[in-house]
């Protein structure tokens, strides 16, 4: 009887190709991540600017609110407010990214004022605004006060 022979199977180690593909596939996936990450932290900033301006808009409301009726009053200037929210994602002064583009490197202004809308002898009423630009799009939020003797 003769030995049977044995037949030599394939080595189960990945061609090169595949290794190929793998790392391919992975970097699109950590392409993909990043940009996702990106569009997250954009969207965080845009929600933390803008309710920096509802926050400076209710400061100034409740101000007005609390004084006395000779104390409520339109402004007779713009109040001119730099935010105290960091836009840039790396530390000291080089930034990875810098909103807006503008000479404010990394801080958002506002401004804000009071304008009169109507006053009686017995009523007043006012309109507290607050203005800001953010990647190149002007904002403005306000909200009508009103006042009796």
């Amino acid at each position: 009887m003769a030995p049977a022979r044995l037949v030599s199977s394939r080595n189960s180690a990945f061609t090169l190709v595949e290794v190929l593909i793998a790392l391919f596939l992975i970097a699109l996936m950590s392409l993909a991540i990043f940009q996702g990450l990106q569009t997250i932290s954009k969207l965080a900033l845009n929600v933390a600017v803008r309710d920096e301006g509802y926050r400076l808009l209710q400061a100034e409301a409740e101000r007005l609110l609390a004084a006395d009726y000779a104390g409520f009053t339109a402004t007779t200037s713009d109040q001119s407010i730099t935010s105290n929210i960091k836009t840039t994602f790396l530390p000291g002064n080089q930034a990875q990214f810098e909103y807006p583009a503008s000479g404010s490197a990394g801080r958002v202004t506002f401004t804000r004022r009071v304008v009169g809308v109507s006053s009686t002898g017995a009523a007043k009423s006012l309109r507290v605004e607050v203005q800001w630009t953010w990647q190149g799009r002007p904002s403005l939020i306000s909200t009508l006060l009103y006042r009796a003797q």
